[in-house]
C-alpha cells in the first residue's frame, strides 16, 4: 500500500511537471520587415495558463533601460504587444520576451536585434532636419531701392525709381508634397507722374505733374505654400491682397527652383501685381564658399506701374550665415529701361532661424 502511494505521488508529480513546461511554452516569430514610424505589432503563441507575458524592448545602441509591456491575450494561443510607432525608430530595435519574469524568447543580456527600415519621407525629413540644424521657423526681412534713372513725360522729367520693403514669417512643416508655410508683409513706393487735376495743385507743376508716393502700394498681405514633391524641387505659390492706389488688388507669384534656395540652385518665376506691375525673373545661386552663399539673377518688369515700359534688371546678392541662425545679405545691381538712361539697385536683408 505504501508502495502504492509512492507511485501515484511520482505520477501526478510528473503530470504537474509536463503541464507547467507546456504551460511555459512560447513560440514567437519576429516579423521580417519592420518600418519606421510605424506600430510594431509582436505575437506570441502560447498556452493560456503561461505565466503573464511581457514584452521589454529598447533602441538599438541606446544605453538606457528596457522599456516594458505587457502581451495582451487575443484569440486562444495568441499573444500581443503593439510597439508605439514613435519608439520605431532607425537603426533598430532591441527586445526579449518573459513570462512570469523568465526569459523565453532572447533575454536582456542577449536581446534579438531587429533592423527598422526608414521610409524615404523618413530620411528626406532626417535630411532637411540636418540641413535646417531642426530649426523650423525663420522670421526674414528686406529692403531694396531700385532706380532705372529718368523718363520724359510731355517734354517733363521723371524720376523712375521705388523702394520695395518685405517681412515674412516661414515655418517648415516637412509633411510632403507641403513642405513650407509663409505669410509676409510687403509695401513698394515710388513717384509717379499724373494729369488728373485733382492731383496736380501746385501751380507751379502743371499737368503732367510730379505725384510723391503715385505708384506702388503701401500695404499688401499675403500667404505662400512651398511644395516640394521630390527633393530637390520646388514650387512656391504665393497669392496677395495689396491696397494700391486703385484699391484693394490681387497679385500672385510663382517660382520653381531646382536646388536648395540657400545653396546652389536654380530657380525661375514670374510676379504679377495689379495696378503694380509684371515681374519676370531667372536666378542662379552658388553656395561653393562656405558660410557666404551668393546669387546673381536678371529680371524684365515693369514694376513700380503697369503703364510702364518694361525694363532690366541685373543683380548680385550675397550673405553671410552666423553660427546662431542668424543670416545678414547684402544686393547691388543695375537698372535700365533703355539702352542710354540707367540706374543703380541696391538692399539689404536679414533672417533669422529658430
Amino acid at each position: 500500500m505504501s508502495a502504492n502511494m509512492v507511485m501515484r505521488a511520482a505520477i501526478v508529480a510528473a503530470t504537474m511537471m509536463i503541464g507547467t513546461a507546456s504551460a511555459a511554452t512560447v513560440v514567437h516569430v519576429p516579423p521580417a520587415d519592420v518600418v519606421a514610424g510605424t506600430p510594431l505589432e509582436l505575437v506570441a503563441e502560447a498556452a493560456p495558463a503561461t505565466p503573464t507575458l511581457t514584452l521589454h524592448y529598447r533602441v538599438t545602441g541606446g544605453a538606457g533601460t528596457f522599456q516594458t509591456l505587457e502581451l495582451v491575450r487575443r484569440g486562444e494561443q495568441q499573444w500581443v504587444a503593439v510597439v508605439p510607432p514613435d519608439a520605431v525608430v532607425s537603426p533598430g530595435i532591441d527586445y526579449f520576451i518573459a513570462a512570469g519574469g523568465t526569459p523565453v524568447f532572447a533575454s536582456e543580456t542577449w536581446p534579438h536585434m531587429m533592423p527598422v527600415v526608414a521610409t524615404a519621407s523618413t530620411e528626406r525629413r532626417a535630411r532637411d532636419i540636418i540641413r535646417s540644424k531642426a530649426r523650423r521657423s525663420q522670421i526674414q526681412t528686406s529692403f531694396e531701392y531700385v532706380d532705372y534713372g529718368h523718363r520724359m513725360v510731355g517734354g517733363e522729367r521723371f524720376d523712375d525709381s521705388y523702394y520695395r520693403i518685405d517681412a515674412a514669417f516661414a515655418y517648415r512643416l516637412w509633411a510632403y508634397p507641403l513642405e513650407e508655410l509663409r505669410v509676409g508683409y510687403t509695401r513698394l513706393i515710388g513717384p509717379n507722374d499724373s494729369a488728373a487735376a485733382s492731383e496736380c495743385t501746385d501751380p507751379t507743376d502743371p499737368p503732367p505733374c510730379h505725384v510723391d508716393n503715385g505708384a506702388g502700394f503701401k500695404v499688401a498681405g499675403w500667404f505662400e505654400l512651398g511644395l516640394a514633391p521630390v527633393e530637390g524641387f520646388r514650387l512656391d505659390t504665393r497669392v496677395s491682397v495689396m491696397a494700391t492706389q486703385g484699391g484693394f488688388q490681387p497679385g500672385v507669384r510663382e517660382e520653381v527652383r531646382l536646388g536648395v534656395r540657400e545653396g546652389s540652385h536654380i530657380a525661375v518665376g514670374i510676379e504679377y501685381l495689379a495696378d503694380v506691375g509684371t515681374n519676370g525673373f531667372f536666378r542662379l545661386g552658388w553656395g561653393t564658399v562656405p558660410g557666404l552663399p551668393m546669387a546673381a539673377s536678371v529680371e524684365i518688369t515693369n514694376i513700380p506701374d503697369e503703364s510702364r515700359d518694361a525694363g532690366v534688371r541685373l543683380y548680385y546678392d550675397i550673405a553671410h550665415a552666423l553660427p546662431n541662425g542668424v543670416r545678414l545679405g547684402a544686393r547691388v545691381g543695375y537698372a535700365a529701361r533703355n539702352q542710354s538712361v540707367a540706374g543703380f539697385t541696391g538692399g539689404a536683408n536679414a533672417s533669422v532661424e529658430f
